[in-house]
């Protein structure tokens, strides 16, 4: 015999609308929230003054005139906004990378309170990794005089180079990450962990920093890294609808019968675009003679050229670098071409690129020129800096503990 659904999962269903409305729309009234969420204004009075009694929510203030050049002011009551509360609670993020280890404290607003790292090499094992991530979010909490109470969780976003580590396997075709969670969760301090894949993650933090600026479409979240991996994020249903392609991203073939890799099909993404593949392929013309700006810009060292160097040493005349870039190049729009085509994407965010804004001109410009206007005007830098990676983690534990849940603790 089924049975209804009970008042606290309606209450939940209800929150979790009227708090992920409001975290995407950015500050909205009730007027505009019921008519969103197509439910009737006293609805969503009742439950947005429960929600504020609370804390959860905060009254911001009055809405702007629409037309504020207009000498003549609108008639009736102008709309209150409303807003998550910022400090309703604190959150703790995590990211477990190739090289690096970073954990951060934030605001609900994904406001960075404090943050910390370590840099992590082959040698470094589960156990330090583990006691890092312990000690930094004890003292992050000591240090804002933060207990457990107050603090709505750690999100640990696990890179997938690291997966084996961290003993993050695959069950039943799903990434388990129940004891990476076990081995956080024992220690005494620690506030309630979340574990997730990492470049997904980064995908959802760089779309909660955008909050009232989100596009209503697919969007292909690209990391680049020693590994090239690739997240499809869809805003309407956020975790319940998310696909990750790392290593299969790299095994796209890009350029039949190109560059060989082992393991790889040969034109792979691999064996082109990789960081290791593009310094081979410029060390083929690299020298002082044959590319004298590039080879002065990384002091003869091959391991120290990225493409925002190379792009500047082809405006400053090396021709031999030009050739070597408008080939990777190609290669770029060939791969984002077929990316924004199969997945139907509307923007493609570039993490970990190490491009400066003229640096992103310049890779726009050659997409532009060899896959079209339409491709190149889809790409963008991601919003997360290198030392905010944590962030990812923060965006895990604000979804399950917060969004997820109607804010019901």
């Amino acid at each position: 015999m089924l049975s209804g659904i009970s008042k606290l999962d309606l209450k939940r269903i209800n929150r979790m609308q009227v708090l992920r409305t409001v975290w995407e729309a950015g500050p909205i009234s009730r007027v505009d929230l019921a008519q969103q969420l197509q439910i009737t204004r006293a609805s969503i009075t009742q439950i947005t003054n429960a929600m504020i009694t609370e804390g959860l929510l905060v009254e911001i203030g009055e809405a702007p005139y629409q037309n504020p050049s207009s000498s003549k002011l609108p008639k009736g009551r102008r709309k209150i906004l409303l807003d998550i509360n910022a400090n309703y609670r604190f959150v703790l993020g995590a990211v477990i990378g190739e090289h690096e280890i970073s954990v951060g404290l934030c605001t609900m607003h994904m406001e960075i309170l404090d943050k910390t790292s370590m840099l992590c090499s082959p040698h470094t094992s589960r156990k330090e990794i583990i006691q890092f991530i312990i000690s930094a979010t004890e003292r992050m909490m000591s240090n804002s005089c933060l207990t457990k109470r107050e603090v709505l969780g750690i999100g640990v976003g696990v890179m997938p180079v690291m997966n084996g580590r961290m003993r993050v396997f695959y069950k039943d075709g799903i990434l388990d990450f129940s004891e990476l969670t076990k081995s956080l969760s024992d220690f005494p301090q620690m506030p309630s962990v979340t574990c997730g894949n990492a470049v997904w993650l980064q995908a959802l933090a760089n779309m909660d920093l955008q909050r009232g600026g989100v596009s209503k479409a697919n969007q292909i979240f690209v990391y680049l890294g020693s590994n090239i991996h690739m997240a499809l994020l869809r805003t309407e249903k956020r975790e319940q609808d998310y696909l990750t392609y790392s290593y299969m991203t790299e095994r796209c073939i890009i350029r039949p019968n190109g560059r060989q890799q082992d393991g790889y099909p040969a034109g792979s993404v691999r064996a082109q675009l990789s960081m290791q593949a593009i310094q081979a392929r410029i060390a083929e013309v690299y020298s002082k003679e044959r590319t004298p700006f590039l080879y002065s810009a990384t002091d003869g060292y091959i391991q120290h050229v990225t493409l925002e160097q190379m792009y500047l040493a082809c405006s400053l005349g090396d021709t031999r670098c030009e050739e070597v870039v408008r080939e990777i190049m190609q290669d770029w729009s060939v791969m984002l071409h077929n990316f924004i085509c199969c997945f139907q994407a509307q923007q493609v965010v570039l993490h970990h690129s190490g491009l400066s804004e003229k640096g992103l001109a310049s890779f726009k410009r050659y997409v532009r020129q060899f896959a079209g206007e339409d491709i190149a005007n889809r790409i963008v830098c991601s919003c997360i800096e290198e030392k905010t990676d944590f962030l990812a983690g923060c965006s895990l534990s604000l979804l399950r503990n917060f969004y997820m849940n109607g804010g019901v603790l």
